[in-house]
This record gives C-alpha cells, structure tokens and sequence, in this order.
C-alpha cells in the first residue's frame, strides 16, 4: 500500500522568544532558526520515519530545492512534487521558553493547488492506498471527492482549522485526526468526549482521534471508544509533535495494530519530538520510539 500525503510543502522561520507577544508589543528575538515544514511535508517524513511507503504531493515555489531535497533525503517520493513561478509557502513561528507556539502561514505555492494537478497525481495511486490530507492547501474538496471515487483510504487532519471545513464531506473521510481545539470548534461541542461522539457519527465506518496534548489522545470507531493517556516529558518545542503523531498512528493501524497499540507509539513519538527543537527534522525513527517505550 503506498501511502501518499498530499499537502503543503513550507519553509518555517522560527523565532525563540522570552513569551509570546501580546497586542502591540515589540520583544527582542533570542533566537532564529530555518528549517523545513508544512503539515504535509512533516506528515510524509513521520509515516516514512514509521515505516510506511510514503509519497509526497504539492507545490514549491523556485526557492523551495531546499524542501524536496530534505524529503529526498529522508527517503519519501517527491515524483509528484510539482513547482510554480511564484514563492514556496511559509510559516512564522513564534516559540517561547514553556516550548508553548504561535504561527502565521503565507500559503504561497501551496494555494494554487488546482483540480486538474490533483487528477494528474491520483492517477499515480489505486484503489486501497492511503491519502491523507490537511487543511493548509487548495482544491481539498475536489481532491476528498476524488481520492474517494478512486476507493482510497482517506484521512483528514483538518488543520489550520476554519469554519469553512464544516462545509466539506467529511461523511466521506475515513480517519478525522484532529486536536482538542479543532474537534470542539468543528463538532461545536466544548466536552472533548461528547465532541469526539459527535464526530464520530459523521462516517458510520470512520474513526475519529482527538489530540489533547498534556491529557493524552482519545481515540473512537463504531466498534470501540479508547483513550491513551500522555507521556510527561520536558516540552522544548510542540511544533510538529501533532504531525509526528499523525504519520505514526496510521502506519501502526494500516500494519494490522490495535487502536490503543497504535495510539501508544503514536503519542511516544510525539514526545519525543516535544524535547527538541524543530519539526520535521527531529522526528524519530522507529527504533528510538521502541527504545522510548521499552525505557518507560
């Protein structure tokens, strides 16, 4: 089974500060670092990292060689990584000395994502594979639609979340992986659980996974409702930790795991990326995540 993730592909400039500034403030920047992001370009480096066939689709601008040759590198297909005229997408993140962040996206390259680029990769990918989707790129109706009369497997992070997300099929989607400020605002449901249940009933085959950072991970099929407490650990930076878990979990139960196994590995993973610095680059192999749990 390949797994394809199609999504944004940026370049995040991060900036180390003393907390995060309120209205009208100006504060001095104690660091700055570049590194490569986007949830989509971190989501395929976490399921190839897991251990899944990982493949890469989306937009660069010119100056964004620096992305496909990070996924390259890290082993993930970048055939249908496409490239336009204009600037890559990027992120400003703003981290403070709690590890807690704050971003803002210039979706760039990754908004002139048209439906007739979306027939062209998908008829690369069959009937069975997996496709998973953020909310970070245009065309994601048109591409739900049809990664679903191609009988894919779909899942959907949809993040960064808007209103405008309630308007799609997301009857049609497979797997709803979200965290708790995204589950409550799409379900309109400020109880995590009766959020998830709410979700849940939206695909009667689906499953629903609702990311609560500190207080763990709940997890919900027609079949079984399970919830996985979080690992304490140091937090330095979250950036990513919620993309390392996505990658992580549907590898584990696209394998065959149990929800709770999977969702076990899934939250190792993320803690471990929440003790460095950056996102895509700190993801960990499966080997460090077994050793991380065989350690706990």
């Amino acid at each position: 089974m390949k797994a394809l993730v199609f999504g944004s592909l940026n370049i995040d400039k991060v900036y180390s500060l003393p907390h995060l500034p309120e209205k009208g403030e100006t504060l001095y920047c104690k660091g700055y670092e570049l590194h490569v992001g986007g949830k989509g370009l971190n989501q395929s480096v976490s399921l190839k990292k897991s251990g899944s066939d990982s493949y890469m689709a989306g937009l660069v601008g010119t100056d964004g060689k620096m992305l496909t040759n990070f996924l390259e590198n890290a082993g993930v297909n970048t055939d249908n990584v496409g490239t336009t005229d204009g600037f890559t997408g990027h992120a400003v993140i703003e981290v403070d000395t709690d590890g807690q962040n704050q971003m803002i996206l210039f979706p760039g390259a990754n908004g002139e994502i048209t439906p007739e680029y979306c027939d062209k990769v998908l008829e690369n990918f069959d009937e069975g594979d997996l496709i998973l989707m953020q909310y970070e790129i245009s065309s994601v109706e048109y591409l739900i639609r049809l990664a679903k009369k191609k009988k894919m497997l779909i899942a959907f992070n949809p993040s960064p979340y808007v209103d405008e997300i309630k308007s799609l099929p997301l009857e049609l989607i497979d797997y709803l992986i979200l965290n708790e400020f995204e589950g409550q605002s799409l379900a309109d449901e400020n109880d995590c659980d009766r959020a998830v249940d709410k979700l849940r009933k939206l695909n009667e085959n689906g499953a629903v996974v609702m990311t609560l950072g500190g207080d763990g991970v709940i997890y919900a099929d027609k079949n079984e409702k399970v919830r996985v407490p979080a690992f304490k650990v140091n937090a330095v930076d979250t950036t990513g930790a919620g993309d390392t878990f996505t990658g992580y979990f549907l590898t584990e139960i696209l394998s065959g795991e149990k929800p709770k196994v999977a969702l076990r590995k899934a939250s190792a993973a993320s803690a471990i990326v929440v003790q460095k610095t950056g996102a895509a680059e700190t993801i960990p192999e499966k080997k460090e995540v077994e050793t991380f749990l065989n350690n706990i």
